[in-house]
């Protein structure tokens, strides 16, 4: 029999022992290829391998879990681990950029993704968007669509199964942010909704009831310092979360410390605490407990029929393992992978068959990696793929195939993978014609009034998208055969940095960008606007036009693209004229190629801790008629958290010069008709004490300086403005509450343009928040924000907006307006 011969008979019959123990054993779903474990990380997951918990955290945002509990459960105690956060973090404000809403929901995401990775819990949400600060769970639900997020809730209960459902907030208090109660509220009312096969039966296709244990509130004593209550441990259960681990070399709370320091769009480092550690739980609803959130809770394999011989397997595994040569425990590995092939295949099987398959691939040393030189693919392209392959122990281990479900191609590899030798093969799968972008599920179609729209249920609950372009990845170790999901990185080299992966982008062809978010006519005259077109993947020609209502008149009526290669852009002006009247609308950008309409713009996401990322949302703008008039030219701005004001001024028709540090000089201000602080340029700009005496003396010449909103903590000065006045945490909640104007016929209020009640009509988050509780005699409070019958209740009032000193009260020293904190000041002449 000659060589060739010899090897398609030795192939037939690896095939078939292949298919005999695939017959014996019944296989786990594909799991995704795990990072790197260093020995005392795979000892940590073996002890794991006999703990059958689970624990669900529940709350309202990112940062609102408590990490000390996620790291000592999923290290300590060793529970699988889950914290699931209502909402993404959408309405709230972002000390690292200007983005807002949306884009700031998907950067606290990945802060929530980037702190789970820190102390390996697992991180869930519903479809609850963040709207802002609200006074009462009433009002969350209502705007939330009560039963759609309760569904969710259920759906990730029913699906994680957990033993036990830890709620951060009370479902009682009524004095804490809405959001807060309602999610507490929202899980007391899923514990029981899981369990019931009449609720949410379209959920039962694809997962089955649960009745966890119990619900528990964990309490601590800073709900009741806060409102100067004496807190009283007494019938709580108390748990130590001080602890330390000496395979990871930290305590739980210096891991908790770092999870929550991942939170930094909201700027909440934290350092280590060392040292003994309290946390406290009251029971709401379940089984009684009395000494731990387990009691009565098997977490052992007894809870599992059929189990008993995988306990006695892990304990030999962990009295065998060597860190020296984690290889060692590969075949017990394998004995174990295969006493789980006994049991019932769903729920615990899937859990442990996976972390086996982690342990393995861990023990082994061994590294797949698929990467792409092509950082964005679209829908019929052959993308170019690198797979990679090394075994660092003397297991034999064989490369028998490797397929991509986004393309449905399956490639035959039958290669060895001999100790440290680096194996690489080339793919070159092709997507199919129809694919879906790697935009973010949730953001694919336009939101209800507080609820994202997603339609497939298998996606609602997960952080992020599935893997954008995997590759499934067979391998055969000893007589089993191994599968292992494996995410496709886009590759690169920087100089600097050294290697660098990002996520893959599947895209449209072509993306248009619209240079402003809002364009705004002051008057009835045209104007120009600017589109960048960029081709993302390849050649692209076709046709650029702007839509708009047809009261709204664009010149010309389509511009021709033609782009020879990726990233290469142009750009396109339009002329638009608008209607002679009041009004505003919505403009799209569309391209036209080979007879397809693509309307996408490209917005990159960059920050250190959660890396760069590619959001494709409506290639749309606002644009609004209105009468505006302007007076003065040049005005100057000093940045604060990030937002668009510097673009809005521009739109209006002011030339607008971003201030920095030697810029601020009194003397240079004279230039400027008005200087505008960013938000929370207070609480962000460390030399903005010093810069203040520049303003005021530019003020005290006739100048105008123009503050936006300071939060109260963390302000680098108390004097921001020319009189004593301090801001609070007051706010009003209801966009729609009534304003009241004081002083009408104030100058302030009608030059150069007239205010009235009507501006403040189609308000979309809050009223107001973080308005001034005391001041000096010298303010004069000219607006009021009606949010019921009685204004003076700061819980549910503004206590003044835009304020005016009178012309009696201005003293020499400041005779021109000046502004500060969402409060307006002008001293009359």
């Amino acid at each position: 029999m000659g060589n060739g011969s010899a090897k398609i008979v030795r192939r037939a019959l690896g095939v078939l022992l292949m298919s005999a123990a695939t017959l014996r054993a019944v296989e786990p779903p594909p799991r995704s290829f795990p990072p790197p474990m260093n020995a005392a990380e795979i000892q940590l997951a073996l002890q794991k391998l006999n703990v059958l918990g689970r624990v669900l955290y529940v709350a309202a945002h990112p940062d609102d879990e408590n990490t000390n509990l996620m790291a000592l459960w999923a290290n300590g105690a060793l529970y699988d681990t889950a914290y699931l956060s209502v909402t993404r973090g959408d309405g709230g404000q972002n000390l690292l950029g200007p983005e807002l809403g949306e884009r700031l929901g998907f950067i606290r995401t990945h802060e929530l993704l980037a702190a789970r990775k820190v102390d390996h819990a697992h991180q869930f949400f519903t479809r609850a968007v963040d709207f802002g600060f609200s006074k009462s769970a009433a009002e969350t639900l209502g705007i939330w669509d009560r039963d759609k997020i309760l569904a969710d809730v259920v759906w990730m209960i029913r699906k994680w199964k957990p033993d036990v459902i830890i709620t951060r907030f009370s479902p009682d208090d009524d004095k804490t942010h809405g959001h807060h109660t309602a999610s507490a509220i929202l899980a007391r009312e899923a514990f029981a909704a899981a369990a019931d096969p009449k609720r949410f039966q379209e959920q039962l296709a694809y997962v089955e009831v649960w009745k966890p244990t119990r619900l528990v509130w964990n309490t601590s004593p800073f709900f009741f310092q806060n409102r100067n209550i004496p807190f009283d441990p007494a019938g709580l259960t108390t748990l130590e979360a001080g602890g330390f681990s000496p395979l990871l070399g930290k305590a739980f709370t210096e891991i908790a410390a770092a999870s929550l320091s991942m939170h930094k769009s909201q700027g909440v480092g934290s350092p280590p605490r060392r040292g003994a550690r309290k946390e406290y739980f009251k029971l709401l609803d379940g089984a009684p407990m009395k000494d731990a959130l387990f009691d009565g809770i098997d977490t052992t394999w007894t809870r599992v029929p059929k189990s008993e011989a995988i306990a006695e397997k892990v304990k030999q595994l962990l009295a065998t393992f060597a860190p020296a040569d984690p290889a060692a425990s590969v075949p017990k590995l394998l004995e174990l992978r295969r006493e789980l092939s006994k049991i019932d295949p769903t729920d615990w099987f899937i859990a442990k068959a996976g972390e086996v398959d982690v342990l393995i691939a861990a023990c082994l040393g061994l590294n797949i990696e698929s990467s792409t030189t092509s950082a964005t693919v679209s829908a019929g392209q052959t993308l170019p793929i690198k797979l990679e392959a090394i075994n660092r122990s003397n297991v034999p281990v064989q490369l028998v195939e490797a397929s991509t479900p986004v393309t449905g191609q399956n490639l035959r590899l039958d290669t060895p993978l001999p100790q440290d030798q680096f194996v690489a093969k080339d793919l070159t799968p092709a997507l199919r014609k129809e694919v879906t972008y790697t935009q973010p599920y949730w953001l694919r179609k336009p939101a209800a009034l507080g609820t994202f729209t997603v339609d497939d249920q298998k996606l609602i609950g997960l952080a992020e998208n599935p893997l954008a372009f995997p590759v499934e990845v067979f391998l055969h170790v000893g007589d089993q055969d191994l599968r292992y999901l494996v995410d496709t990185k886009y590759r690169t080299v920087d100089p600097i940095i050294g290697e660098v992966r990002q996520n893959l982008v599947i895209a449209p062809p072509v993306f248009a960008n619209l240079q402003n978010a809002v364009f705004v006519f002051g008057d009835d005259k045209p104007k120009t606007v600017q589109v960048r077109v960029t081709a993302s993947t390849d050649t692209v020609r076709g046709q650029l036009r702007l839509e708009a209502p047809k009261e709204w008149r664009i010149e010309p009526a389509s511009v021709p693209v033609d782009l020879p290669a990726a990233e290469n852009e142009s750009f396109a002006t339009f002329t638009i004229h608008p209607p002679s009247t009041a009004t505003d609308a919505t403009l799209r950008a569309i391209v036209n190629v080979d007879g397809h309409d693509y309307s996408f713009a490209r917005e990159r996401i960059s920050y250190q801790h959660i890396g760069a990322h590619t959001l494709m949302p409506p290639a749309e703008a606002k644009i609004v008629r209105a009468d505006i008039k302007k007076k003065g030219e040049l005005i100057g701005y000093i940045p604060g958290a990030g937002d668009d004001i510097p673009q809005s001024l521009q739109q209006i028709g002011y030339d607008v010069k971003l201030l920095d540090g030697p810029e601020i000089k009194a003397e240079n201000l004279k230039r400027f008709d008005a200087v505008v602080l960013g938000i929370r340029a207070y609480n962000t700009q460390n030399r903005i004490a010093t810069w203040q005496a520049e303003l005021l003396e530019y003020v005290k010449a006739g100048g105008v300086v123009v503050a936006q909103y300071n939060t109260t903590a963390d302000l680098k000065t108390k004097q921001i403005g020319p009189f004593p006045l301090e801001i609070s945490r007051d706010r009003v909640t209801d966009e729609n509450a009534e304003v009241r104007i004081l002083a009408p016929d104030h100058p302030l209020l009608n030059t150069p343009n007239k205010i009235t009640a009507a501006d403040f009509k189609g308000w979309v988050q809050e009223r107001g928040l973080y308005f001034p509780n005391k001041w000096d005699a010298n303010w004069t409070a000219r607006n009021r924000s009606m949010a019921d019958s009685s204004w003076r209740n700061p819980v549910t009032a503004i206590l003044s907006t835009p304020a005016t000193v009178s012309s009696a009260s201005c003293p020499p020293a400041f005779p021109a307006p000046t502004a500060s904190s969402r409060i307006w000041f002008r001293c009359a002449a």
